[in-house]
């Protein structure tokens, strides 16, 4: 099979190029040339602008790809242009979405309001009611602009392509550029006596997925004829709440310190996400699992361990860590706490 692949450039995309490639499939690559680096080798590359998909047209006709992923699809637009562009070329189409289209999200992020949706959540579970999730915050046109519903939309409604879409959780392991287990894994690490929970996050459970087992799910759903015209969460069975992924942190790295849940008024606005954490954000992947035989290949333990080691290796730029400030936080919390 002939893969053609939007994006995939960095995180995620290399780990699906890779494991096509590694099962004898062929791989074209179109990217803007920012991150070549991370590919593996053994594809091919078209440079250029997904933005300007239809002027790459012949280039693609003239590829003959059995298969189209978009890992960048992320506004209307953008899914128009490409539906416009692969219109008689191929009917194959897998997009990369988010389980962000679920109304439950929205209740998480403030976008949404009213009862809670119980958990956990499938395919059938009820989508936002309101569009462009990040207009009110977003710095770009295009992430103002930026919604998976109308993207699904556009691919599964289109008359000669076949579309499959894969609801992404939120992704861990190495190259994730948001660092999501960063802050407590550099406390640990530097044997801090106590990690500082919000909380309001205490309890919180979101579906979350280790790269490299995210990525076979995706190639799964390119390679396999049962996937054509469906929609699948992935993400792991097990949804931990965030003190119960913070315990599993400390037991990789044996950490023996303590994890102490405070109110959040004592914290720091860094330490906050801003978000309604009564609503838990987990999905159900059992249709993947049972249609297309998905199951992780890496197990828990090792990609927990792989992502400590990158993370200490390749610290973020900037964080909110503030030790002093905890240390301040701590004496607050001792005082109130102790009779």
């Amino acid at each position: 099979m002939h893969v053609f692949v939007i994006g995939g450039t960095s995180f995620m995309g290399p780990k699906v190029i890779e494991q096509l490639l590694h099962s004898g499939h062929e791989v074209t690559v179109f990217h803007r040339g920012q991150t070549k680096g991370y590919l593996p080798s053994g594809r091919h590359e078209i440079l250029g602008d997904r933005n300007d998909l239809p002027s790459y047209r012949t280039a693609i006709q003239q590829l003959k790809p059995d298969a189209v992923l978009d890992m960048i699809c992320m506004t209307e637009q953008q899914a128009r242009l490409l539906v416009q562009t692969l219109d008689g070329i191929v009917n194959r189409v897998i997009v990369a979405s988010s389980q962000d289209v679920y109304r439950a999200f929205g209740l998480v992020n403030g976008t949404e309001s009213g009862v809670i949706e119980p958990v956990p959540i499938d395919e059938d579970g009820a989508l936002r009611h309101n569009l462009y999730p990040q207009i009110a915050f977003a710095k770009t046109e295009e992430r103002r602009n930026y919604d998976k519903i109308l993207v699904e939309r556009t691919i599964m409604n289109h008359p000669t392509i076949q579309g499959t879409i894969i609801r992404l959780p939120a992704v861990y392991g190495p190259n994730d550029k948001a660092h999501r287990w960063y802050s407590y894994i550099k406390p640990m690490s530097d044997q801090r006596p106590y990690i500082l929970l919000p909380e309001s996050l205490a309890d919180w459970r979101w579906t979350r997925g280790y790269v490299e087992n995210m990525a076979l799910g995706i190639v799964q759903a390119i390679v396999k004829d049962q996937a054509k015209g469906k929609i699948y969460n992935l993400g792991e069975n097990d949804t931990f709440t965030m003190k119960e992924w913070v315990n599993k942190l400390a037991s990789s790295l044996h950490w023996k310190g303590k994890i102490v849940v405070v109110p959040d008024s004592l914290l720091p606005e860094t330490y906050s996400w801003g978000i309604d954490a009564t609503q838990d954000a987990v999905f159900n992947s059992d249709k993947i699992r049972n249609e297309l035989g998905f199951k992780e290949r890496v197990s828990f333990e090792e990609g927990l361990k792989r992502t400590i080691d990158w993370e200490l290796k390749n610290p973020p730029e900037t964080h909110g860590l503030n030790y002093e400030a905890e240390d301040q936080v701590m004496k607050l919390h001792d005082a109130k706490t102790q009779p």
